[in-house]
């Protein structure tokens, strides 16, 4: 999911109250009812600094996985975290600031939730493609995504350390090609085949190459070598894009042969 726009000030708006409320029960002398509406704060507070730290961190923490083996990997991102804060506080400032019943704050927190996401979006629970290995052939389509896919989040992270704005987002549209080639083969496994050249000489080069430049470049202030590197990356690019158009073709090639299976198939039944 993309993240949305982060508006995280608005968290803050709404623990405001909290913080009148619990000095008001202090000055009261109602010590249940300072604790219950500063630990109300503290939780929305708390969401509100993780719903910004979520906004906050680089494209290499913010990776998509979309294939690992087996298949699918559990996470529990930022953004559902600072929502579960958030339902938390709501709920104990309903129960303990207010002296509401349990099932009302539980309410109160469900629809706290639900302003959340409607505001800033909550993640899946789990990723990735849901691949099965029924056979050793599918295995090893699924081993050939993983270990590709592990490459080119190497690159994206690569991309993210570069500190050249031209040679990250080269990278970066580099690794956007790869991610579509995989994408590719998962919806038609035939695929990996004709892309297993690719696999292990483009992307494997591709990983090294990036990686070795984001380690590097930064102690090694040389001309020569941002413009190697630069010549290097187009090779690489316009290898993926051409990898990518036959991957297409194929499809294309696949679509009529069975145009023309169909065609014979009609004009054998007498159909016009």
């Amino acid at each position: 999911m993309r993240p949305r726009p982060v508006r995280a000030w608005l968290l803050w708006l709404f623990s405001a109250p909290l913080i009148l409320a619990a000095l008001s029960a202090l000055v009261a002398g109602r010590l249940d009812g300072f604790i219950g509406d500063a630990s109300a704060w503290g939780l929305v507070a708390l969401a509100a600094l993780l719903t910004r730290r979520a906004s906050l961190l680089p494209a290499a923490q913010a990776e998509q996985r979309r294939f690992s083996q087996p298949g699918r990997r559990w996470q529990f991102p930022l953004r559902n975290l600072a929502a579960a804060s958030l339902a938390a506080g709501t709920c104990v400032a309903a129960v303990y600031g207010v002296g509401h019943l349990l099932g009302v704050g539980l309410g109160f927190a469900a629809v706290a939730v639900l302003a959340y996401h409607l505001l800033y979006g909550l993640e899946p629970l789990r990723v990735g493609t849901p691949l099965t290995a029924q056979d050793k052939e599918s295995r090893a389509v699924i081993e050939a995504l993983a270990e590709a896919e592990d490459r080119l989040i190497t690159i994206e992270r690569a991309a993210g350390a570069i500190g050249n704005r031209e040679l990250s987002q080269r990278l970066a549209r580099i690794a956007e090609l790869g991610r579509g080639i995989l994408a590719q083969i998962a919806e038609r496994p035939s695929d990996l085949r004709r892309a297993r050249r690719f696999l292990t000489v483009f992307l494997e080069g591709a990983e090294q190459v990036s990686d070795g430049y984001a380690r590097t470049h930064r102690h090694v202030d040389s001309v020569e070598l941002e413009q190697n590197f630069r010549t290097v990356l187009l090779t690489i690019e316009e290898q993926f894009q051409r990898q990518r158009e036959r991957l297409r073709e194929a499809d294309v090639l696949d679509l009529d042969v069975q145009i023309e299976v169909l065609k014979k198939q009609l004009d054998q039944e007498g159909i016009r």
